[in-house]
């Protein structure tokens, strides 16, 4: 059975923001950047009290914070600036912040040693970061990029590594009583494209490969899904029932990323206004990061997922006969619901807050852990920036409470 910490039968919620937000190439730059953005956002979420963080390190700067004199000074300045390490976004492994990023963001893969190296690394960052009786996450890559398939071989070595973590995670455990649990993030496009293609992952290798009693305890306990809103409302996924379907097969939350898409509703528009529409997206289709776009047809057409936003803008099937909506993978503010003649799927955030703080869900296999993860600032038109970075996201975390304290009061963590 599951750890039944991870119950949360008392409710108990940890709110921060991920810092993959900001550059982090190196321990020097990971450092600065907790003064630099998350201090005054803490000052602005919470000033007479602590702010949640989700750390992002790369490859280089984990080998890096690892360094006992490095470890020391990071432990002192995350103490110093009352900011609570409760989870890791240990998706990007490279340069995160490089002029193009695209698909280098699925490197390595998970059948490749070096992610499975990455991810030791940071198992042992957060066990020497992580407050005492506080759970701890790191999200991490859906097994690879979608394209080519993996093969069999490479699937059942993916699971393979996944379960030698759970193991490692699970002697963890019982050694200190400190739970971390590793949290696999589907994204459109990657193997694991959606919550119902990880289920079947889920069951068919991870659970599969766990010969043992105990290494399918070690599995259920600390191997969980990263629900990332954004990325299911992209797949169009029935919020309600992938939450409850999880709730169904015994398998655990590890975190919530919450964060929204775009929407493009062009049933609702007439011509002029799809024009408009047509040129606000084009100023969403920039360089740095993959936006791929689900294609919901009308009646005449097919849905379809289109790799990335260019490629769609370019379709010329799609100039001459308008589809039903698009979705496009971007990550924009979550406090927006529309934006000229765009919308947001921040609809679907209030969805999973409401689902998620029904009683029937409360035994569920959560965590409790919400991480907004609204990466994509720096590359968000200027109109819909704000004035500093730091304000953009203590607005969202304001916004995000607001929503979890209306549902139920909050008892933070």
């Amino acid at each position: 059975m599951p750890l039944p910490i991870l119950s949360n039968p008392s409710r108990v919620t940890q709110i921060g923001y991920c810092t993959n937000v900001h550059a982090g190439r190196d321990f020097a730059s990971v450092l600065e950047n907790l003064t630099q953005f998350c201090s005054p956002v803490r000052e602005q979420v919470a000033p007479n009290g602590k702010l949640g963080v989700g750390l992002w390190f790369s490859e280089v700067s984990a080998i890096q914070a690892l360094q006992p004199e490095n470890l020391t000074l990071l432990q002192r300045k995350l103490i110093e600036l009352n900011l609570v390490p409760f989870t890791f976004n240990g998706f990007p492994q490279g340069d995160f912040h490089s002029q193009v990023v695209k698909h280098r963001v699925y490197q390595p893969t998970w059948w490749q040693p070096e992610r499975l190296a990455y991810t030791r690394h940071l198992i042992r960052l957060l066990d020497s970061l992580l407050p005492a009786g506080q759970i701890g996450s790191i999200s991490t890559l859906p097994i690879s990029w979608g394209q080519p398939s993996p093969t069999q071989d490479q699937l059942k070595l993916a699971a393979a590594n996944l379960v030698a973590v759970a193991e490692e995670l699970h002697q963890l455990f019982e050694t200190s009583g400190r739970t971390i649990v590793l949290a696999i993030e589907p994204e459109p496009g990657c193997f694991l494209t959606d919550s119902a293609s990880f289920r079947r992952f889920y069951k068919e290798y991870l659970c599969s490969k766990a010969g043992s009693s105990r290494v399918h305890s070690s599995v259920q306990s600390h191997l969980t899904l990263c629900h990332d809103i954004c990325h299911a409302a992209v797949m169009f996924e029935d919020q309600a029932y992938e939450l409850g379907q999880l709730k169904n097969d015994g398998i655990a939350i590890g975190k919530i990323q919450v964060s929204s898409a775009i929407r493009a509703c062009w049933r609702d528009m007439d011509v002029e206004a799809r024009a408009e529409a047509i040129e606000q997206l084009k100023s969403f289709a920039e360089d740095r990061y993959l936006h791929q776009t689900y294609i919901r047809g009308n009646a005449n057409q097919a849905s379809v997922l289109i790799e990335d936003l260019p490629a769609a803008l370019k379709d010329v099937t799609f100039q001459s006969d308008f589809s039903d909506e698009w979705r496009i993978h971007f990550h924009v503010p979550i406090y927006l619901k529309e934006f000229g003649r765009l919308r947001s799927t921040q609809d679907e955030i209030l969805n999973s807050v409401r689902i998620l703080r029904e009683p029937e869900m409360e035994c569920l296999n959560f965590t409790g852990h919400w991480e907004v993860e609204t990466y994509a600032w720096g590359v968000l038109p200027p109109a819909l920036r704000q004035s500093s970075l730091s304000q953009g996201i203590s607005m969202e975390i304001n916004w995000l409470q607001s929503q979890l304290e209306e549902t139920d009061p909050l008892k933070l963590g």
